[in-house]
């Protein structure tokens, strides 16, 4: 019976490597051929779409990961590096002029989202106590291999495009806006390819 489904999972991983690839050739198409029109860039627009979608996808990605994780260290873990995906989600989401705005504008402008987030944290902290030492090594050896570069390369650039937004590299405030939403739909989409290499590899 397994090897008559080995085939299917292998073809559902290359399928998902196409897409992962469909995805970074969607990145640099749109980077080259919007960059300089100001509108691609501003709020509930193309770049702001593109960023949700990745981080959504990564997020789902690990919480996939996690349900199917070998102990309870590992399970615990990725949920975190869920919880880390529906954070930047939650910071970049605006429902403002959206279909979402009449069901969820009151509870965005009172943090409403942050604070459940909070309590996921706080959840997930307190079923980790009993394994910190195991946690931390875990998120150590993530780290070190091809998914933590992947993580750590997508952090990189969304920490840049907040830079860009401080106007540290450009006085111009078209230019800094469409630097930082280059720089974050590509932190993004790793953070994305992170979570899809995650889950292919299923990490104890």
């Amino acid at each position: 019976m397994s090897s008559e489904l080995n085939p299917d999972r292998s073809a559902l991983w290359r399928l998902g490597d196409v897409v992962a690839v469909l995805f970074l050739a969607i990145a640099i198409a749109e980077t080259y051929f919007c960059y300089g029109d100001i509108t691609y860039y501003l709020e509930n627009h193309l770049f702001e779409w593109s960023q949700d979608l990745f981080l959504y996808m990564g997020a789902v990605l690990f919480f996939i990961a996690s349900a199917r994780a070998h102990d309870r260290v590992a399970q615990l873990s990725l949920l975190a590096l869920t919880m880390f995906c529906l954070s930047i989600l939650f910071r970049e989401m605006d429902v403002r002029g959206t279909n979402l705005d009449a069901y969820l504008d009151y509870a965005f402008q009172h943090r409403w989202h942050y604070a459940f987030l909070g309590v996921l944290w706080i959840t997930i902290f307190i079923l980790s106590l009993r394994h910190l030492r195991l946690s931390f090594l875990f998120m150590l050896r993530w780290l070190l291999g091809a998914t933590g570069v992947l993580m750590v390369a997508g952090i990189f650039f969304y920490v840049m495009g907040d830079v860009a937004e401080k106007h540290f590299l450009t006085g111009d405030p078209n230019i800094s806006e469409m630097i930082e939403e280059s720089m974050e739909q590509f932190g993004t989409l790793f953070i994305g390819f992170s979570g899809w290499l995650t889950l292919r590899r299923r990490p104890r």
